[in-house]
C-alpha cells in the first residue's frame, strides 16, 4: 500500500507541476479589475461583472478578446462607440443586448457600463457619461433586427474615426483581421 500511495502522490505532484507550467504559458484568463471610479457609477459592480460573464463572455471572452473568433473584439476598442449618440445607441440596440434576458434596465445599464468602462479601457473618450436605466429602456425599443450588423458596425466605426479620431484599426473586427 505504501508504494501505491507513493505512486499516487508522485503522479499528483507531476500533474500539478505540469498544470502549473501550462497555466503559466496561457494568457491571463481572469476578469479585469474594476477601478474605484468605475465602481462608483454602478449600483452593483460584482453583479455587472457576473452578468457579463454569464451573458457575454462565452463569445467575447472574459477580457473582451475574441481572436480568432469572428466577433468584434471589444477590449480597448468598444469605448470609441461612445463618442457619438448614434454609435452609443448602437451598443444598446445590438440584438443580444436589447433582447437580453436581463429585464431590469438599470442592471443591464450596469452590465454595459462594465463592458465600456472596464473592458473598453483607454478607448473611452474623456467625459463619457455612463449608461442609465432610462437610456437602456428607450434604446431597447429599437433593437437592430433587419440590418447587417457587420455593415452597421463598419459605418459607425468610420464615423468614430472621422468625428472622434478613433484609430483606423477600429474598422477591423479585431486587431490583425483583414475586414
Amino acid at each position: 500500500m505504501n508504494k501505491r500511495m507513493g505512486l499516487i502522490a508522485a503522479a499528483a505532484l507531476l500533474g500539478a507541476v505540469s498544470l502549473g507550467s501550462l497555466r503559466a504559458a496561457e494568457p491571463d484568463n481572469h476578469s479585469p479589475e474594476i477601478t474605484a471610479d468605475v465602481r462608483a457609477m454602478m449600483a452593483d459592480p460584482e453583479l455587472a461583472q457576473s452578468d457579463f460573464i454569464e451573458n457575454c463572455a462565452g463569445c467575447h471572452g472574459l477580457r473582451g478578446t475574441t481572436v480568432p473568433a469572428h466577433l468584434p473584439e471589444i477590449k480597448d476598442r468598444v469605448g470609441w462607440f461612445m463618442c457619438t449618440p448614434e454609435s452609443r445607441a448602437y451598443l444598446l440596440r445590438l440584438p443580444n443586448v436589447a433582447h437580453s434576458r436581463i429585464t431590469d434596465n438599470a442592471q443591464l445599464a450596469d452590465l454595459m457600463n462594465y463592458v465600456v468602462f472596464v473592458l473598453g479601457g483607454k478607448s473611452v473618450p474623456a467625459g463619457t457619461k455612463p449608461f442609465t436605466g432610462e437610456e437602456v429602456a428607450h434604446e431597447r425599443q429599437f433593437a437592430l433586427t433587419s440590418v447587417s450588423l457587420k455593415a452597421e458596425r463598419l459605418r459607425l466605426a468610420n464615423e468614430s474615426i472621422r468625428k472622434c479620431r478613433a484609430p483606423a484599426s477600429l474598422r477591423l473586427q479585431y486587431p490583425g483581421s483583414k475586414q
